[in-house]
């Protein structure tokens, strides 16, 4: 807050706090008789109750019985915003005029009620991710236990995708197996010749989950600038459990997820129809899929609106032949978002991607967010707590 906001900016923030925190009246507002307002002109106003209980934000809602963690961050915020104000009313920095009144009241309110936030959210957290837990979950897929991994998401409550469930192959192993052998090689897929790259399967990447909270900003920040809410279109390349697009069918988009192998794209549509249909998803969000090399896939680039890659650098031809095709799709206007947890192909691709877009392109840090439940590297199990994430800007754009 600054002086010239004046009380108008400030009455807005009290009333988006009230707002956020709606709940039935219990008592008089705390905070007794406030500058410029005779006690006999106070009236009732709400005490924030259990944030369970609150509105779900239309985004944010994640269907029958539960709460979106949107409203909990909305809370936080509006109570941080009029806990400031009504903070500074009562310290004299200000006078109370009409505004002023409206936000001290709320900051005196958010004040209590702020101090009780972070347990209810952890409330609304557990009682949302316990209901996740109770979807009707499949057993199988494609002939395999699978588990799912749940991410409470800020802002879009728990997003879920599925994995095979690699304890059915720990439990079958009878002999000692040293400290040294990765997880990844008891997994169950091991051994199965109709799948070529298994790790696609058997877990969510640490850089699809920075990625999809990447994806999450990228959709706010469009939706706040030129106020499009309308449909949009997202393709993953290389999408392995794809948590990237489960988050975009989450934001209401189109998606295309393309990977070369089936048993993901099998395990990344079972989640999104379970969640679809349990009304966590909005009505309007769809997934296809495509099981081939990228350079194959009808990705018709022109006509998306973002291309998410997560951590699929692996190599030099790779990361060239994918820097050239994203290049040329980012020069027509088509975002792109890639994360990278540091792959062999990661400067072919940046050298290739700079070359077709017409400008410089570089890598910046990105922290994995903290919400992410698996953050650990599948090819040598250490914590991974940043990757890179390309960053570039499109002088010369072209038509499509």
């Amino acid at each position: 807050f600054c002086p010239r906001y004046g009380d108008a900016r400030l009455a807005e923030a009290g009333r988006t706090a009230m707002a956020a925190l709606r709940a039935p009246p219990r008592q008089p507002c705390v905070g007794g008789v406030l500058a410029g307002q005779p006690a006999s002109a106070q009236q009732p106003l709400p005490r924030p109750s259990s944030l369970v209980h609150g509105p779900a934000l239309s985004q944010g809602s994640v269907g029958p019985g539960l709460r979106s963690s949107g409203l909990a961050a909305a809370a936080v915020a509006a109570a941080a915003a009029a806990a400031t104000a009504g903070v500074w009313l009562r310290h004299g920095r200000r006078r109370a005029g009409a505004g002023g009144v409206a936000v001290a009241v709320a900051g005196a309110q958010c004040l209590q009620s702020a101090r009780r936030l972070p347990a209810r959210l952890a409330a609304v957290q557990a009682e949302a991710l316990l209901a996740v837990e109770d979807l009707p979950w499949p057993a199988e897929v494609s002939g395999y236990a699978c588990l799912p991994v749940t991410a409470h998401v800020p802002a879009l409550g728990p997003i879920t995708a599925l994995v095979v469930d690699e304890r059915r192959g720990a439990e079958e192993v009878e002999e000692d197996v040293p400290d040294w052998v990765p997880q990844s090689w008891l997994s169950p897929v091991v051994g199965d010749s109709s799948v070529q790259d298994i790790y696609g399967a058997i877990g969510v990447w640490p850089a699809a989950f920075a990625a999809a909270y990447a994806l999450y900003e990228w959709r706010a920040a469009a939706v706040s600038a030129a106020g499009k809410t309308g449909s949009w279109r997202c393709v993953e390349i290389g999408c392995g459990a794809g948590f990237p697009s489960l988050v975009a069918a989450k934001l209401g988009a189109t998606v295309l997820a393309v990977d070369t192998e089936a048993l993901p794209l099998a395990l990344l549509s079972a989640s999104f129809d379970t969640q679809h249909a349990s009304g966590l998803f909005p009505e309007g969000a769809s997934l296809e899929t495509f099981c081939g090399d990228a350079a194959e896939a009808p990705l018709q680039l022109e006509g998306c609106d973002v291309v998410v890659v997560s951590d699929l650098l692996y190599s030099v031809e790779l990361g060239r032949s994918l820097g050239q095709r994203l290049g040329q799709a980012a020069r027509r206007g088509v975002h792109v978002l890639l994360t990278d947890g540091g792959r062999s192909g990661r400067l072919a691709f940046l050298e290739a991607f700079s070359e077709a877009l017409g400008s410089e392109a570089r890598y910046e840090s990105l922290q994995v967010p903290d919400w992410s439940p698996q953050t650990k590297d599948f090819f040598d199990g250490h914590e991974t707590s940043a990757v890179s994430v390309l960053k570039y800007t499109a002088r010369d754009l072209v038509a499509a």
